[in-house]
């Protein structure tokens, strides 16, 4: 039980501490929403690729016939979303893609950016939903590495 606490404590933490740092919105349970005020989209949680990350976003947040499967093109697409009708759009993420881990950096960086580039605008709001659990994981990738001090070499 003691163990339990602390685990839960830990995580109560990593929200309060990090969830200031960090646009997204860490959950212990998948969040529903009301379909007239949200459009809201699961990623798959069995994505392994980052071709298939990026075909499943292009069907989900109904990307234009344009879109290619690159980074500045999805970059580009959460920046615009002017197709969709719902001020209010979620990504939600069941867990983390199992895609390489420099593509999952680089995910990350694409959704932190977009979502503060929404932050105080009236045309759309984006939310991006990870469990609990993805938070540590989630801030070591978009932590940068210090460098060494020159001095202490």
């Amino acid at each position: 039980r003691d163990l339990h606490l602390s685990i839960r404590r830990q995580r109560q933490m990593c929200i309060r501490d990090r969830s200031n740092m960090l646009p997204f919105r860490f959950v212990e349970r998948m969040p529903s929403y009301d379909a007239a005020e949200a459009f809201c989209v699961r990623v798959d949680p069995k994505i392994e690729t980052t071709k298939d990350l990026m075909k499943s976003l292009y069907f989900l947040l109904w990307f234009p016939k344009y879109f290619r499967c690159n980074w500045d093109m999805l970059a580009a697409g959460l920046r615009d979303l002017a197709w969709v009708p719902c001020p209010k759009i979620v990504l939600v993420h069941q867990r983390l893609p199992n895609i390489r881990r420099e593509d999952l950096q680089t995910y990350l960086q694409v959704l932190r950016d977009c979502a503060l580039g929404w932050q105080g605008d009236h045309r759309h709001d984006l939310e991006v939903v990870f469990r609990i659990n993805d938070c540590a994981p989630i801030e070591a990738l978009l932590t940068p590495e210090q460098a060494p001090d020159a001095q202490g070499a």
